[in-house]
């Protein structure tokens, strides 16, 4: 009984140390805009950067680093980072019923590193998406940018593969293998009456 309480032990280690080294190193979570009656338990209070106004957002974020499958950073106007982020087929789901259930609210991006966490960006939710895309346009810092492009991968980042080189087929065509003399096409070819081409069809009139 010691020995499987042992192995038992060791066993919940290993889980343990295997899960600490596969912990994210960044967090990207997407909240909708909710109703402040909602309690301190479901609702958080916020200051919106853009807006410029307090309201309250869904403790549960609608959209997080887990649904992301590829990413297409770019540079703001400001200078800081934008980001397109490409979901899988969960995300898409999401976001298509969170944009089509949310309109006319906010959506507000937080990205959390060992350094802390802040938020980036607030944006009006306008129209459905249903392609699963979200694009975050400015508001990343380039040490987050980093730690997002060593997490995910980055869309287009892949090198192509080297074209392989066909061997060019013998073309037989004098009309376009100019190397060749019609007349030994012409002379090559049998000319007994049951080797003689059939007649193209015609299209009915």
């Amino acid at each position: 009984m010691q020995i499987r309480t042992l192995l038992a032990m060791l066993a919940l280690t290993a889980a343990s140390a295997l899960g600490m080294s596969q912990k994210v190193k960044v967090t990207v979570r997407f909240h909708t805009e909710t109703n402040k009656q909602d309690g301190d338990t479901f609702a958080m209070p916020v200051h919106l950067q853009y807006q410029n106004r307090d309201t309250h957002l869904d403790r549960i974020p609608a959209l997080s680093e887990k649904q992301i499958q590829t990413i297409l950073p770019f540079r703001a106007t400001d200078g800081s980072w934008g980001c397109a982020f490409q979901l899988n087929e969960s995300g898409r789901i999401r976001l298509e019923t969170m944009s089509s259930e949310s309109r006319g609210t906010s959506l507000v991006v937080f990205i959390g590193t060992k350094t802390g966490q802040h938020q980036i960006v607030d944006m009006i939710i306008d129209h459905i998406v249903s392609d699963g895309t979200i694009t975050i346009p400015r508001g990343i810092t380039d040490i987050e940018m980093l730690v997002l492009r060593q997490q995910f991968k980055v869309l287009g980042a892949e090198k192509p593969k080297p074209i392989k080189k066909e061997a060019k087929d013998d073309v037989t065509d004098w009309r376009i293998n100019r190397n060749r003399n019609p007349a030994q096409k012409a002379s090559s070819q049998p000319t007994t009456p049951e080797h003689k081409a059939a007649p193209l069809p015609r299209l009915p009139d």
